[in-house]
């Protein structure tokens, strides 16, 4: 299987149908073929060091780290083993849990350009439910708690005259390379959130009531006062930071003056394939490759002319 960006490789069978048994695809976390992907406060579990890879516990490791845990999800199959995400973030000091040596919880989103691709994927899954359950312990519509179900996959709320289940959300966001009319130069912009002078494309998330082509022309409009057509599908990417997935599109502007009217953006600019290129052997000022749509997006630009 290919991967053209991280998040986007994770083989793993999520089995549903075994969401609703007891213990989950016929086993239990604490079996010698369980594997635990422990969540501390949206941090990942790793073993560092100059080559950084993904550390799934097992046996005696699960079984102590499981009893730790607040909250167990099933994320399902994948080689012979079922896979679940443990979260302790309800203590105060990961360095005081059972864990291996030279393991240590880091930023998923710091680590993964050095990740195998698979296991980023699966990081990133475990970390995206763990943080719903997290932040879903009462319920929204009554405010009684909630307990988790199906695996993990459901909440259902403890009130009976109330009763709803809530479900993992995830939030579309639109990322969007703008090319120029004349389609020899595209769009990039420095967004406040940025660190450094690192320049990247559009991007913002749908709103109610519109499609996601009408969100990319909104995004850019009042982003950077361009007007678009042409909107079409590239690619998407999961982006679970905490909960989204990246929506990418190319769209073809027809005025050219640019406006940071609602200072999202500190400074947007027309970009010519030889500028991109020149800032591409910076590595402070384009996204990193490999690693996100927007660096994607871009990449396919380039190579185009």
């Amino acid at each position: 299987m290919s991967f053209r960006f991280y998040f986007d490789g994770i083989e793993i069978d999520r089995a549903p149908h075994l969401r609703h048994e007891p213990d989950w695809a016929g086993g239990s976390p604490r079996d010698s073929l369980a594997r635990i992907v422990p969540i501390w406060r949206d941090q990942s579990l790793v073993h560092g060091g100059d080559a950084p890879r993904a550390a799934f516990l097992e046996a005696d490791e699960a079984r102590a780290i499981c009893e730790l845990g607040s909250t167990i999800v099933f994320l399902g199959l994948d080689n012979g083993h079922a896979y679940y995400a443990v979260d302790l973030s309800d203590h105060e000091d990961p360095t005081q849990l059972a864990l291996p040596d030279g393991a240590v919880f880091e930023d998923l989103r710091r680590l993964a350009s050095n990740l195998d691709q698979v296991d980023a994927g699966k990081l990133a899954y475990g970390r995206a439910l763990a943080h719903w359950h997290r932040n879903h312990r009462f319920c929204g519509a009554c405010g009684a708690p909630t307990t988790s179900n199906k695996g993990g996959h459901e909440r259902v709320c403890g009130n009976e005259a109330c009763g709803r289940h809530h479900f993992p959300r995830t939030d579309p966001a639109v990322i969007m390379l703008v090319t120029h009319p004349t389609e020899d130069k595209c769009l990039l912009g420095r967004n406040k959130r940025f660190q450094g002078l690192r320049f990247s494309t559009l991007a913002g998330f749908v709103e109610p009531g519109e499609t996601l082509e009408q969100a990319v022309s909104r995004e850019v409009k009042e982003e950077s006062g361009i007007y678009t057509a042409d909107v079409t599908y590239q690619a998407s990417q999961p982006w679970p930071f905490p909960a989204s997935i990246m929506l990418g599109f190319r769209a073809r502007a027809i005025t050219t003056e640019i406006n940071c009217e609602d200072q999202e953006l500190i400074e947007a600019k027309w970009c010519t394939r030889d500028e991109v290129r020149a800032m591409s052997t910076d590595s402070g000022i384009l996204p990193p490759s490999n690693y996100s749509i927007s660096r994607w997006l871009i990449d396919t630009w380039l190579n185009e002319g």
